[in-house]
């Protein structure tokens, strides 16, 4: 009986945004190319963007794979194993899923990596962080059996030195922002590290493995807003996880001192891209002020939850003069001379009112 090969993709954690230009990613499609050469299978897993990118990968390529789950309990290994396959239109003739189970998020990771390195007949290291976790597992195989790792396609260990945060200064404020007239209620968007979503994680691996820069950036997520026509509720950080859409009165020139790196979350809490609605229209499409209490006292009970905010105890929520929409909402019935956009940039303002027919004004003057 011939027993194919069974082969792993070793990558430590990388930084948040890559493009097919990153060394990693790169070297990553070089590996899965070896692999579908040598008719191999491949082991791979999910939650990580190293992982994942292997995932895609196989699929596109057409590799067998087994998808190593770390999971909770059997209920979320069927919920993650049912998205998976949704997400990266997975072949199902062509894959396997297996679970490990832990309640620690640290622990269950270990035992993935230590299950994928053990039980795979080759190992193909590409960007290992020295004496991490993952090299121990490495060095152990190597010993162990020697004709067990692949190099060729290994590359140094980087750190994660592409600078993500920025700082948005006031004092090259663009006149049309500063004189703008407080009559909008504003969205704020930011770079995505992960799918938006509007699009699968097979879309969003696509155009990682296309793109020279980072496709999620946060011009690229407005005019994904443009182009769908519509705000996505989301329930992260809401009260009791009902999904809405967030909105600051804010004048544009006063948020700008808000938009700041957030490294507890690893993103800016906003960047200087958004849409704004004007704030009678946006009253008539069901868009209204949070009501922000003292979170010592107790919560009001005739406003609906999804209105009210806590003041903070580390940050003062009232600073962002918050608006809601309960749900998804759809720009594409708003008249356009209602609508006004924002971009950091002149070139990146023209571009943008050119291409949607939105008034837009750039945040900053060159």
């Amino acid at each position: 009986m011939n027993v194919t090969a069974t082969c792993a993709i070793l990558i430590s954690r990388q930084g948040l945004h890559p493009c097919r230009l990153t060394a990693w990613v790169s070297q990553t499609h070089k590996a899965i190319q070896w692999v579908k050469a040598n008719h191999f299978n491949l082991c791979t897993s999910l939650g990580q963007t190293t992982w994942e990118l292997t995932v895609f990968l196989a699929q596109k390529e057409g590799l067998h794979q087994r998808i190593v789950i770390p999971s909770k309990n059997p209920d979320d290994f069927e919920c993650q194993k049912n998205r998976a396959v949704e997400q990266f239109q997975l072949d199902m003739k062509r894959v396997q899923f297996q679970a490990v189970f832990s309640n620690d998020p640290k622990s269950v990771f270990y035992l993935r990596d230590y299950k994928i390195v053990s039980e795979s007949d080759i190992l193909i290291p590409i960007s290992v962080r020295n004496k991490g976790h993952m090299d121990t597992l490495m060095s152990k195989k190597h010993k162990d059996n020697p004709d067990a790792l692949m190099k060729a396609f290994q590359i140094d260990y980087q750190k994660k030195n592409s600078r993500i945060a920025y700082h948005v200064t006031a004092d090259k404020r663009s006149q049309e922002i500063v004189h703008l007239s407080p009559e909008y209620l504003i969205h704020w968007t930011r770079a995505s590290n992960t799918p938006w979503p509007t699009e699968t994680k097979s879309d969003y691996f696509e155009s990682i493995m296309q793109d020279k820069c980072y496709p999620r950036h946060a011009l690229a997520t407005l005019e994904n807003i443009l182009t769908t026509g519509r705000l996505i509720a989301s329930d992260r950080h809401m009260p009791q996880k009902i999904a809405t859409v967030s909105f600051s009165a804010l004048p544009p020139h006063k948020a700008m001192s808000l938009m700041h790196w957030r490294a507890r979350y690893r993103q800016m809490s906003f960047e200087p891209y958004g849409i704004g609605i004007e704030k009678r229209y946006a009253s008539m499409i069901g868009i209204h002020a949070v009501h922000y209490y003292d979170r010592l006292k107790k919560k009001p009970g005739h406003i609906d939850p999804w209105l009210c905010q806590s003041t903070g105890t580390l940050s003062n929520w009232t600073l962002e003069q918050e608006y809601r929409c309960l749900g998804d909402l759809n720009l594409s019935g708003i008249p356009s001379e209602k609508l006004i956009c924002f971009c950091y940039q002149k070139d990146e303002a023209e571009n943008i009112q050119q291409k949607f027919g939105i008034k837009t004004l750039e945040m900053v003057r060159n």
